[in-house]
């Protein structure tokens, strides 16, 4: 089974292939013909707000929102805009966001000391395998920030996505009663530090929070001071568990 995030089918395959070729540039365009930037969008029916750090807007076409799910691409609002005018960010990258369905069984802080060791078996790499193929994944690092989880990883498997590179940072977080996986992929031309993809991805996490802070009061924000030192454990409740929990996010 393949992630939502890396699902190049259709109109989201095509606009991230698009910004991922323009987001390198001082701006894509001659400011002629621009199109509408959001920096916000709402998905699902219970309207969850996402919401990239500064410089990053919503691409409307790549936007997907059954109702139950949804599914955003951000990227260089310069890029989207088709304007030099437009807001850049400080660290170019393609930003994902897949929201799942609503949880009917208990949230995924319940379960933030299994998800390293579950990412690292075969059962894990094979569900965020692009080809649905554990050999393919390596799991690189992983870290534990307050109430979200931190996951490297690099897939070897064909992309969908074309002139971005094959490892991500993710975060896996709750929002309300949905598991929320935010992204950030780096530019096949603009390689991205650790820090860098981190201090991005903690921006992206804190932007949704903020943005969703009303949802559900419990869920405490991601603390930016707390060091993202890899927190690996392999005690749990076992795999079948973790199945259920990772079948409803990648849906």
């Amino acid at each position: 089974m393949s992630t939502p995030i890396f699902d190049g089918r259709g109109r989201a395959g095509r606009a991230a292939t698009w910004l991922a070729a323009c987001a390198v540039l001082a701006a894509c365009g001659t400011g002629f013909g621009t199109r509408p930037a959001p920096t916000e969008v709402t998905v699902t029916a219970d309207a969850i707000a996402i919401t990239g750090p500064a410089g990053y807007c919503v691409d409307p076409t790549a936007t997907r929102d059954t109702g139950d799910t949804g599914f955003v691409l951000l990227g260089n609002c310069a890029a989207i805009a088709n304007s030099r005018r437009a807001a850049q960010p400080a660290t170019p990258a393609v930003l994902t966001a897949a929201v799942s369905a609503p949880s009917d069984g208990g949230p995924l802080a319940d379960s933030l000391d299994e998800l390293d060791a579950f990412f690292r078996s075969d059962d894990g790499r094979r569900l965020i395998s692009r080809s649905g193929e554990a050999a393919t994944v390596t799991v690189l690092d992983t870290a534990l920030e307050g109430e979200v989880f931190f996951l490297h990883a690099a897939d070897t498997s064909a992309g969908t996505i074309d002139g971005v590179q094959g490892d991500y940072w993710r975060a896996y977080l709750d929002v309300g009663s949905r598991i929320a996986t935010l992204s950030v992929v780096a530019l096949e031309d603009r390689a991205l530090s650790r820090e860098e993809s981190l201090a991005t991805l903690r921006g992206f996490v804190q932007s949704v929070q903020a943005a969703n802070a009303g949802t559900a009061a419990e869920d405490p924000p991601l603390d930016p001071t707390v060091g993202a030192a890899p927190r690996h454990r392999a005690q749990g409740r076992g795999p079948l568990f973790d199945m259920r929990l990772f079948r409803r996010i990648l849906g």
